[in-house]
C-alpha cells in the first residue's frame, strides 16, 4: 500500500494518506479540520528487478509525473517540500501532548518547583532545631532558583523520553534539599578555615568556637591543637586553635596565638583569688619569667572579671595570657611575640579586644 504526504491548509500540519485517498475529503488528525487531500509530495514506487545473468550497467527510470490536480483554494501559501520538512507528530517526547508515562508537562512542572520549599524550611528550621544557620538567606533563595532552572531545563529536553525526566527532576530536587540541609548544619569555624585557605598568611579572620558562642581575630588560618593543654589538672580544654604570623625572614620569629574553650564544667568553678594562683602556677611551667605574682592582674570582660600573666621569655619575646570563667566554662587566650604589649596596634589588640563570648 502507497502513502502520500498531504498537508493540511488550516493548521499546516503533514500527515499521511493512501494514494486512493488523494482528490477526496479527509480529516486533519491534528486539528479535525476537512480537506481535500491533494499530494504534497511525490510518491516513489519502488522497483524491484530481477537478477541479471550478466553484469549491466543499471539505468535509473524517468520519474513519472503525477496527474495535475484541480486547483483548490488555500488559505495560506504552501511550503514546498524544500522549504519544510516532514513533521511527523512524537508522543513519546513532545512534552506538549499527552506522554507515554501517564504524566501532564503541568505536573512535571510543579515537581521542578519545589526547591523554592527550601527557603521557607530554612526560616522554619531554627524553631524546630534550636540552632541557627550560619549562612545568609541569600543562599538557600540562590540554591532555589538554580535547582528549578535545572529541573525546567530537564522537563523541556524534549529528546529525553517521558520516564526519564521524572527521574531527572526527582534528583535534582533530592540533591537541592540534601545540599541545603549540609549548608544550614555547617559550622562557623569550618567556614573560618575556608576563607583563610589561599588568603594572606597575616591578614587577620574571626575564628569560632563553641558552635558560634565564642569567637576571636587570628591572623592567617588557626589550626586545631589538641595536644596543648596549658591548664593540665585544673581543667580540660576541649577546642583550641593555634595561629601565627608569617615572616619573609626564617631568622625572625613571628607571633603565636591560642585560643582555648574547656566544656562546662558540672562542679561550678569559683573563681576567686586562690584559683586563679594555682591557675597562675601552672602557666609557669611552660617556661618563662612572670612579671608579677601568681594571681595575675584583674581584667574584664563584658564586665565579667578575669586575669592576665605576662611572662618574659628568651630573646626579648613576651608571652601574654588571659583566663576568664564564663558561665562554668574556662576561656583562655594567649600571644607570645617580640616585644609584644595587650594593646599593641598591629599584633597585640587585634587578638584581646576583638575576643568575644556570647553570654546570653
Amino acid at each position: 500500500m502507497s502513502l502520500a504526504v498531504v498537508r493540511c491548509p488550516e493548521c499546516r500540519g503533514e500527515s499521511r494518506v493512501t494514494t486512493e485517498a488523494l482528490g477526496h475529503m479527509v480529516g486533519c488528525p491534528r486539528c479535525q479540520s476537512p480537506f481535500v487531500a491533494e499530494e504534497e509530495i511525490p510518491v516513489v514506487q519502488p522497483v524491484t528487478r530481477s537478477a541479471p545473468p550478466r553484469p549491466v550497467t543499471p539505468v535509473t527510470p524517468r520519474r513519472a509525473r503525477p496527474d495535475p490536480q484541480p486547483d483548490l483554494p488555500r488559505s495560506a501559501p504552501t511550503a514546498s517540500p524544500a522549504e519544510a520538512p516532514v513533521e511527523i507528530p512524537d508522543p513519546e517526547h513532545d512534552p506538549h501532548l499527552p506522554p507515554v508515562a501517564g504524566l501532564p508537562v503541568s505536573v512535571l512542572v510543579g515537581l521542578a518547583l519545589l526547591p523554592f520549599g527550601i527557603p521557607l524550611l530554612w526560616r522554619v528550621a531554627p524553631f524546630l532545631t534550636g540552632r541557627d544557620a550560619q549562612l545568609s538567606l541569600a543562599v538557600p533563595v540562590a540554591l532555589a532558583a538554580a535547582a528549578a532552572a535545572l529541573c525546567l531545563g530537564v522537563v523541556y529536553t524534549i529528546d529525553w523520553t517521558a520516564s526519564t525526566r521524572i527521574k531527572g527532576v526527582l534528583m535534582l530536587v533530592g540533591l537541592a534539599y540534601l545540599t541545603a540541609a549540609g549548608l544550614f548544619y555547617l559550622k562557623k569555624d569550618m567556614m573560618d578555615r575556608v576563607r583563610a585557605l589561599g588568603g594572606d598568611p597575616n591578614e587577620w579572620n574571626y575564628v569560632s568556637l563553641n558552635d558560634g558562642k565564642c569567637g576571636v581575630l587570628m591572623p592567617g588560618r588557626a589550626e586545631p591543637d589538641r595536644l596543648f593543654q596549658p591548664l593540665a589538672g585544673l581543667v580540660q580544654m576541649t577546642e583550641v586553635r593555634r595561629a601565627r604570623t608569617a615572616t619573609d625572614d626564617p631568622e625572625v620569629p613571628g607571633y603565636v596565638y591560642y585560643v582555648a574553650v574547656s566544656r562546662a564544667n558540672p562542679d561550678p568553678i569559683k573563681p576567686d583569688n586562690a584559683w586563679f594562683a594555682r591557675v597562675g602556677a601552672k602557666l609557669k611551667n611552660a617556661g618563662g619569667k612572670l612579671l608579677g605574682d601568681d594571681g595575675g592582674a584583674e581584667v574584664k570582660h563584658q564586665d565579667v572579671p578575669g586575669r592576665q600573666w605576662e611572662f618574659e621569655l628568651d630573646g626579648g619575646q613576651t608571652r601574654i595570657v588571659r583566663v576568664f570563667v564564663i558561665k562554668g566554662r574556662v576561656y583562655y587566650l594567649s600571644a607570645e611575640g617580640p616585644r609584644l604589649t595587650p594593646d599593641h596596634e598591629d599584633y597585640g589588640a587585634p587578638f584581646f579586644e576583638k575576643f568575644y563570648v556570647t553570654i546570653n
